[in-house]
């Protein structure tokens, strides 16, 4: 015996039924005070939210690769409730996190950001890691800005330019300026203490 215990169909309709209002009653919506009580919920929350459309563009390359040719294609158009691009948008996603050009620890949960890193080459992505640009909170825009530094390097590499500072040497240039703001603060208040 496997274990399993055979319900007829009216039972199994019954477990649904009853599924399905524990379901719903889980997602009503609690009556939190504490900023605490807010920040758990709110957190697990959008944890469940990155799960899902991870799991939803798993399904999408499942169906594209099982589907007859036209049928996946018919079904995004006619069927779902997105259309051709967030599914192929879902797909790529799912793909970069299984084939661990991703990792999915340390994704946002966006997959319109996620989308974006799933974009990158592999060394791009090594760039963006060494820049702390893989990381839960990582926002679009600052994905979309690293992509348009890339470019624009890329834009004078290409026609002989030197390349533009990138981040590392910005923030060189940066601890050098402090450094000598700090020295000057320094002789100063020096300067103070010998009136």
């Amino acid at each position: 015996m496997s274990g399993f215990k055979q319900v007829s169909k009216a039972q199994a309709r019954r477990h649904m039924a009853v599924d399905e209002r524990i379901e719903r009653m889980a997602e009503a919506p609690l009556d939190l005070i504490r900023r605490e009580e807010f920040v758990h919920e709110i957190a697990t929350l959008w944890r469940s939210a990155q799960e899902r459309f991870l799991l939803i563009g798993r399904y999408l390359v499942q169906a594209r690769s099982r589907l007859p040719h036209g049928e996946f294609q018919a079904m995004v158009e006619n069927e779902l409730p997105f259309g051709y691009q967030v599914a192929y948008q879902l797909r790529m996603v799912a793909e970069a996190v299984d084939s661990g050009r991703l990792p999915g620890t340390k994704l946002p949960p966006s997959y319109a950001t996620v989308y974006q890193l799933a974009t990158l080459t592999t060394e791009q992505l090594r760039l963006a890691d060494q820049r702390n640009l893989i990381r839960p909170d990582v926002t679009r825009p600052e994905i979309v800005r690293f992509k348009r530094d890339l470019r624009q390097a890329g834009v004078m590499a290409a026609a002989g330019l030197p390349e533009a500072p990138g981040r590392r040497e910005a923030l060189l240039a940066e601890r050098e300026r402090l450094r000598a703001r700090l020295a000057a603060v320094e002789a100063e208040l020096a300067e103070q203490a010998g009136d």
